[in-house]
C-alpha cells in the first residue's frame, strides 16, 4: 500500500515538481496557484492512480498539500 512519500512523490509528478521541492505545509491554491480545474485535475489524478473515489464533502475543505495526502490515505485505508 502506498506510503505518505509515495502519495507525496505522485503529486508533485502531476504538478510537474520534484517530490523534495514539493512542502507538505504548502497551501494549494495560495502556494501552489491550484484553481478549481487544477484541483480538479489534480483530484481526478490520484483518483485514477490509487483507484479510490473522493467524496464532494470531503474535498471542499482541502487547504495544505498534507491535507490532500491524508485524504488519499484515508481512501485507500477504506
Amino acid at each position: 500500500m502506498p506510503n505518505s512519500t509515495d502519495i507525496l512523490s505522485s503529486i508533485a509528478e502531476h504538478l510537474g515538481l520534484f517530490a523534495e521541492d514539493l512542502d507538505p505545509k504548502a497551501l494549494l491554491r495560495e502556494d501552489l496557484n491550484l484553481g478549481p480545474v487544477e484541483l480538479n485535475d489534480l483530484l481526478n489524478f490520484l483518483s485514477k492512480k490509487y483507484q479510490i473515489v473522493f467524496e464532494l464533502e470531503d474535498t471542499e475543505n482541502l487547504k495544505t498539500v498534507e491535507d490532500l495526502v491524508a485524504l488519499v490515505e484515508d481512501n485507500l485505508i477504506a
